[in-house]
């Protein structure tokens, strides 16, 4: 029963995903795919975590597109040599706020899940993320290389 749940959740994800455009649709896809195989969630389970997990997903990365045009709008003004003290300041203290933000965010998605999963399967999910990533760059790595 575990098996066929897990492939029905990642045909969907897939599906799902590779209608959202480029990239990061599929990134993500195979992220969804990886995480249910490394937590073997019960359907009880992932009825519960994926809700909070996705929720936590789409502010993360509200957080970080923020991030990304804060960066932009200085490399576009010339970059961080024309930058006056001020602006540089003004910039490091919302870079520390942005920082606090997302730690505060992981703690509360740390929080959120212990109410509906095993701790032994929050940290399986640290230690997924964190393989997830390692081999996405290794991915790319070997693409740049190869090309």
């Amino acid at each position: 029963m575990k098996k066929i749940l897990l492939l029905f959740i990642i045909v969907f994800t897939i599906n799902f995903s590779f209608g959202q455009r480029g990239p990061r649709g599929k990134v993500k896809a195979l992220k969804i795919a990886y995480i249910t195989e490394q937590l073997d969630l019960s359907s009880k389970e992932a009825q519960q975590f994926w809700p909070i997990y996705n929720e936590h997903e789409d502010t993360m990365e509200t957080l970080k597109r923020t991030e990304r045009k804060s960066l932009r709008a200085i490399k576009d003004s010339d970059g961080f040599e024309n930058l006056s003290e001020k602006e540089a300041e003004d910039f490091l203290n919302n870079y520390i706020k942005a920082e606090e933000k997302k730690h505060l965010i992981r703690k509360k998605l740390i929080t959120d899940l212990r109410q509906v999963i095993p701790h032994k399967k929050i940290l399986k999910l640290v230690k997924a993320e964190m393989d997830f990533n390692k081999r996405l760059l290794k991915q790319l790595r070997n693409r740049r290389q190869g090309n």
